[in-house]
């Protein structure tokens, strides 16, 4: 009798036996405080006037959490740096992360072992590098300011997608976009998804969902959503076991550090249908990570939970501050690589459009009427500067906030088609 009521003393939380199933026995995270700016994306680098006023807070913490023990053992402190988006490696004996060392200015890209050994940083610079994750071929996928480019609406730095080698060497850009990209994640099949914030002649604050791209950059396109605006998707990874994925659906023009609610979503329906989407429950949080349909991970404030797949929400760990990013430290397979199909000793690359009469607000034009495109180039724009210490007055009058440079025409098909080099 005494000892099965101390067998029932120690029974294990729902949370502990959800992990536990799923082979997780530790989970590394991140302690920090958050940023001063209420958008998604104001959390690195610095505002419009300079180093002395940066976006993001002094104090981190990248700790370990026994599942089974609750014992929160620390792998690195920085009292006055910052530390952000650990990624575990597919051998589970090392971690990817982002760090801003105390006394320095800019995040650069770190690797450390699980047990705190081994500290090594991979990029360095004047810019800042975060969001990384590891590819299948052995590189590294990440977002970067070195584009040197200001959000078109605000007063801090953009960062899109980049790649390097594992060792941080030869950094190429892989994306030409105006506006913040975000989380990169690899897909089963070895594309790229990640948020991308997009207003070229649209509205600057509704159109922000997920995309997919080759690791090299090639063949970029929308996932989902990029024809209903009013939330971003962000966070997104895939769900073992299923044709989803999980995001975080946050309303609006987003939440601070990417709150909003947990959701799935599949582009099997094409990337527009909205019955793809579905939240999980009702529950808010940040950073969700899937072990399958009925296991998250997620952060929320202080607090690292789990939810099953009806949204019930498991309490797992409490901190004092809030905590970010908590990954299992569990060993994965590799995805899918994708041949690299870019070829850096030539000047131009290759587009191909399918049907120039398939897109939005086409009704009424003809095929055959369309004779030829103009291809525009959208350049950095340094801050709006106007009556006050910033403006948000678009270059046309309700129309875009971009500049754009003429880089020529090119023939349409008779089938709508179009096939053209570009720089």
């Amino acid at each position: 009798f005494v000892m099965l009521t101390s067998c029932l003393a120690e029974a294990a939380s729902p949370a502990v036996e959800a992990l536990t199933k799923h082979g997780v026995r530790e989970i590394v995270f991140v302690e920090r405080a958050f940023g001063r700016d209420g958008h998604w994306y104001a959390n690195f680098a610095y505002f419009y006037d300079g180093p002395k006023n940066p976006a993001y807070m002094k104090g981190a913490r990248l700790a370990k959490l026994d599942v089974k023990s609750g014992k929160v053992t620390t792998i690195l402190e920085d009292k006055i740096g910052s530390i952000r988006d650990p990624k575990v490696h597919y051998d589970a004996k090392r971690i990817l992360f982002s760090y801003r060392k105390g006394g320095t200015a800019q995040f650069h890209l770190y690797e450390i072992n699980v047990d705190g050994t081994g500290l090594k940083q991979l990029t360095d610079g004047i810019y800042d590098d975060l969001e990384a994750t590891y590819l299948p071929d052995g590189g590294i996928v990440f977002v970067s300011g070195r584009a040197k480019r200001w959000v078109n609406c605000w007063l801090v730095q953009v960062a899109i997608l980049y790649r390097c080698d594992g060792d941080g060497k030869n950094i190429r850009q892989l994306s030409a976009n105006i506006e913040q990209d975000n989380t990169p994640w690899v897909l089963p099949d070895g594309r790229l998804i990640f948020t991308r914030w997009e207003y070229v002649d649209r509205s600057q604050v509704s159109f922000h969902h997920l995309w997919s791209c080759n690791p090299d950059g090639t063949n970029p396109a929308a996932f989902f959503g990029n024809m209903h605006g009013g939330s971003v998707y962000i966070d997104a990874k895939a769900i073992p076991g299923s044709k989803r994925v999980v995001m975080v659906d946050s309303p609006g023009h987003g939440a601070r550090e990417h709150a909003g609610f947990l959701s799935t979503v599949t582009d099997r329906l094409g990337p527009d249908d909205r019955k793809a989407l579905k939240r999980v429950g009702n529950v808010r949080c940040r950073d969700p990570y899937a072990l399958s349909m009925d296991c998250f991970i997620v952060a929320s404030d202080k607090k690292i939970n789990v939810v099953n797949g009806s949204g019930k929400v498991m309490a797992l760990h409490s901190a004092k501050i809030q905590v970010s990013e908590p990954r299992p430290i569990i060993k994965q397979k590799r995805e899918r690589i994708i041949p690299s199909r870019v070829d850096m000793s030539k000047a131009n690359g290759t587009l191909v459009l399918n049907n120039v009469y398939i897109g939005r607000k086409m009704e009424g034009i003809k095929k055959g009427e369309i004779k030829k495109l103009m291809v525009l180039e959208t350049l950095p724009k340094a801050l709006n500067f106007g009556n006050g210490y910033h403006d948000f007055i678009p270059i046309t009058h309700g129309g875009t906030f971009t500049l754009a440079r003429i880089v020529g025409t090119v023939p349409v098909e008779p089938d709508g088609s179009a096939h053209f080099e570009l720089p």
